[in-house]
């Protein structure tokens, strides 16, 4: 609490003080009410990050919604470029519907000229859920026109398994005749997705050749190589991920080539830095290999890698790939109560609740 009145600029960590703020107040701490009021107020003042919203809203209700029309549009008056949009608003209705806020903004707008501001804003920029776009078939045509459009992420999307093998063919041979490097890339994001029909031989030239200038050859050849099983892809995934400081791109040919004994070479490839960026370039790989792979040996590697990176979406992939090969460690085990992912926090009830 006393850290939250003085913090000025560490945004994340405000907001999980203010949300802690909200937990301390309703387990019998009623100074924690005061001390969110007093860092709401310094949202004002030069150099203080803004903060605090939501937790005044939830402690002090129509009270607390009003302060914040009054602070915020203070600071619109200041700011006529700004404005506010009104999704908090609509959530703190949707979860007080014992009272109409709308009325009560507007009635305090009456007397007070920054909550009028305020009151106009979010009546003006009202807030409203995306439509629901109906999703295209996937075709052969649909593929084409990404591709003309350059919509990587789509080209590489798990839609690629809905097209028949007649057009996935269609599209290799296609693959096959291209000259121009860029539609050549493009290709092979898409056979990143779904795996190339035909023998490999001529992806597995491009991944042990050089890359043209300005372009990914390479790297989108070897993720197209990852879904074959073969003692060439084998010993070329194995030579590279010895030599090559960050091996990141060459592991995923495990996922399809992975052997007994592996997670040696795994550890060992964990254990060369502590750089966050490189453990973060790696994780990816070292997951996918063992999402493919089910075995007891995944444990020395996972845990190594868990305990040198601080990435909740990763780390909820590593705890349940431990889990399901059940070489979860009781200190993992106890830490998962308090982790600040809250599919981690549910895995650990349903695995307490199991024993």
């Amino acid at each position: 609490m006393t850290k939250l009145l003085s913090e000025k600029n560490d945004d994340y960590g405000l907001d999980q003080m203010c949300d802690l703020a909200v937990k301390f107040y309703k387990a019998g701490y009623s100074e924690a009410k005061q001390v969110v009021y007093k860092r709401f107020e310094k949202n004002i003042l030069e150099d203080y990050a803004f903060c605090g919203t939501e937790a005044i809203m939830e402690l002090y209700g129509v009270e607390g919604v009003l302060k914040v029309a009054e602070l915020v549009g203070e600071i619109l008056i200041e700011n006529p470029d700004d404005y506010e949009s009104s999704w908090r608003i609509d959530d703190f209705q949707k979860r007080n519907k014992q009272v109409d806020i709308y009325k009560e903004l507007e009635k305090a707008s009456l007397e007070n000229e920054f909550i009028k501001v305020y009151y106009n804003s979010i009546q003006q920029n009202k807030w409203t859920l995306p439509r629901h776009r109906k999703i295209k078939r996937f075709t052969y045509e649909l593929v084409k026109e990404k591709m003309e459009s350059k919509r990587f992420g789509f080209l590489s999307s798990d839609r690629n398994n809905e097209l028949t093998e007649v057009v996935v063919e269609k599209l290799a041979n296609e693959f096959l005749t291209e000259k121009d490097n860029q539609k050549i890339e493009l290709y092979l994001r898409f056979f990143s997705a779904r795996k190339f029909p035909f023998d490999y031989t001529p992806i597995f030239k491009i991944a042990n050749g050089r890359n043209p200038k300005n372009k990914r050859l390479v790297e989108y050849a070897i993720e197209a190589l990852k879904h074959f099983k073969s003692d060439e892809i084998r010993q070329f995934a194995i030579n590279r991920i010895k030599t090559k400081k960050n091996p990141a791109d060459f592991l995923c040919l495990l996922v399809s080539n992975y052997k007994k004994g592996d997670f040696k070479l795994l550890t060992e490839v964990i254990n060369r830095s502590d750089d966050y960026d490189y453990i973060h370039s790696i994780v990816f790989g070292i997951i996918e290999i063992f999402e493919a792979n089910p075995t007891k040996e995944c444990q020395e590697p996972l845990e190594l890698i868990y305990n040198k990176m601080n990435c909740g979406l990763h780390r909820i992939d590593i705890v349940e790939l431990l889990y399901e090969n059940n070489v979860l460690s009781d200190k993992i085990f106890k830490e998962l109560e308090f982790d600040s992912e809250d599919r981690i926090r549910k895995l650990y009830r349903k695995i307490k609740n199991g024993r």
